[in-house]
């Protein structure tokens, strides 16, 4: 949303108006990482809010909506059920460690449940994500710009906080070649050895307990590629492989996936039919918007995204104002 429509809309009172008038509907919203991005040698952008701000959003949306779980709304779409009033889905991606340690103890302390999205190449080991490997990189040897093979103009190095990172990374995402190519021919920019420092994910004993403790799972892929880049089998594998080690290690149905990266360029038809014939109910993009069940489509559900210092007039506005699909 616009500076100028938060502007605007607060003086005229029209905040107060469209939050109050919000349709019925399905109300995703997403977290990532939860804690001070600080703490991390790796990307800083894939924080979403403090542990107190998590708990402050959590208590906010208990009053605010029904919450409910991945099962309930896999029943909406199986009977075509129209939602008639505001329920939402809780959803974590990716599968960091602080998902469990600090996520999980305060999802209990105000019993609401919620749907961790894994990426199950990054469990139990030490593999570091590409955009984990890029914000090490750049943190690392700080240079002063980056220019890559495939981009039309190189990438300058303010020295502005996080903006750097997410150019870098923006500049990778828009690319037709894999993010593990670029980050090779990065790798060999920067003259750096290949090696890197312990990531920072679960294991299966810490999936097992957010199933133990009321959540659910569902699939983000095998190694967070973006899919439209893969090939036909590649993409088979990324959706395949995925569901079969969680089934298989956790002993549970999954039927949920959310996409990598999750914008508008990083799916497609193939990628909608790969998840029907993998048994796949439903799957969530990573943009904002209320789902309008039974119109919308159970293969492209939308989510808002969680992000640091936003307040209750914040998501106030962001509820208000979001269209409907």
């Amino acid at each position: 949303m616009s500076r100028i429509k938060k502007k605007f809309g607060n003086l005229l009172g029209l905040d107060k108006y469209f939050w109050s008038s919000r349709p019925n509907g399905l109300y995703s919203v997403n977290f990532h990482r939860i804690g001070d991005s600080a703490d991390t040698q790796f990307d800083p952008c894939v924080y979403s809010c403090s542990t107190k701000e998590l708990e402050q959003h959590l208590t906010f949306f208990k009053k605010h909506f029904r919450i409910i779980s991945l099962s309930a709304l896999s029943e909406y779409l199986r009977t075509n059920e129209a939602i008639n009033e505001r329920v939402m889905c809780i959803t974590f991606d990716d599968g960091y460690i602080d998902n469990y340690s600090n996520a999980l103890p305060i999802l209990k302390s105000l019993n609401v449940t919620a749907s961790f999205f894994i990426a199950t190449g990054l469990i139990g080991n030490t593999v570091v994500p590409w955009w984990d490997k890029v914000a090490y990189l750049l943190k690392t040897y700080d240079p002063k710009a980056i220019k890559l093979s495939e981009w039309s103009e190189k990438v300058i190095n303010q020295h502005d906080g996080d903006h750097f990172i997410r150019a870098v990374l923006a500049s990778i995402k828009h690319c037709k070649s894999t993010a593990q190519e670029q980050i090779k021919e990065l790798e060999a920019y920067l003259n750096h050895s290949g090696l890197y420092p312990t990531a920072e994910f679960m294991d299966w004993s810490h999936l097992q307990a957010l199933i133990d403790n009321g959540m659910e799972l569902g699939a983000h892929s095998h190694n967070h590629d973006i899919l439209t880049k893969l090939t036909t089998d590649e993409l088979f594998y990324e959706l395949s492989h995925s569901k079969a080690l969680l089934e298989s290690n956790l002993q549970c149905k999954i039927s949920a996936f959310s996409y990598p990266v999750g914008n508008r360029s990083t799916y497609d038809d193939n990628v909608v039919d790969g998840l029907k014939n993998n048994g796949y109910e439903l799957a969530f993009n990573f943009q904002s918007g209320i789902n309008q069940l039974p119109s919308s489509s159970p293969y492209d559900l939308h989510r808002f995204p969680i992000a640091p210092g936003m307040s209750e007039a914040d998501l106030m506005q962001m509820f208000g104002y979001a269209r409907k699909f």
